[in-house]
């Protein structure tokens, strides 16, 4: 009877509720994602400054959600970053921006890294919701970004934006300029 289902869900929400219930069983499992090795060595390059790579795309191959990998980097920054974001695909990756600090009689460089997750509208919408739930494993791997954004189009990513959030993520010494 409909009353018998009413007292049922009131004793399983007192019992869900109260202090040694602890939390509910899960009802489903997450979708888990592998990241290749060839992400880490590539996120690792844009990181080192002693290397020319400005830029690195990962994604999932051909057939493939689960398994991210390295499938491109660069040395043209910003403008070839967005350029290797495919409108059909899953991308993770990110870029470096260089923040410059011309004080006159001295000039301070310093690397500011934008991490991107791509997940474009073309994609099935399940398709985009599991990719959405790896983000917390990917960015184990892609560690020490400034700035984390989620996009749909690459249109998305300007130099005016990127700035206003360094800018607010930064302290109170900002650079005078950035170079993309």
């Amino acid at each position: 009877s409909p009353s018998t289902i009413t007292n049922r869900r009131a004793r399983a929400l007192r019992t869900l509720s109260s202090p040694r219930a602890g939390p509910p069983p899960p009802t489903a499992t997450m979708a888990t994602v592998t990241v290749d090795d060839s992400v880490a060595e590539a996120w690792g390059r844009l990181l080192n400054d002693s290397e020319a790579t400005t830029w690195v795309v990962c994604g999932y191959p051909e057939g493939s959600n689960a398994n991210l990998v390295a499938l491109a980097e660069g040395e043209g920054g910003m403008a070839e970053f967005v350029n290797n974001l495919s409108g059909d695909q899953i991308h993770y990756g990110g870029f470096k921006v260089v923040g410059v600090d011309d004080r006159g009689n001295t000039v301070s460089r310093r690397s500011k890294f934008i991490f991107v997750a791509y997940l474009p509208t073309t994609v099935p919408t399940m398709r985009r919701a599991r990719a959405g739930g790896h983000k917390g494993v990917i960015k184990t791997v892609m560690t020490s970004a400034h700035v984390d954004m989620q996009i749909e189009s690459p249109d998305e990513l300007t130099e005016d934006d990127i700035i206003a959030r360094l800018r607010a993520c930064g302290g109170a010494h900002q650079p005078t300029s950035y170079e993309f």
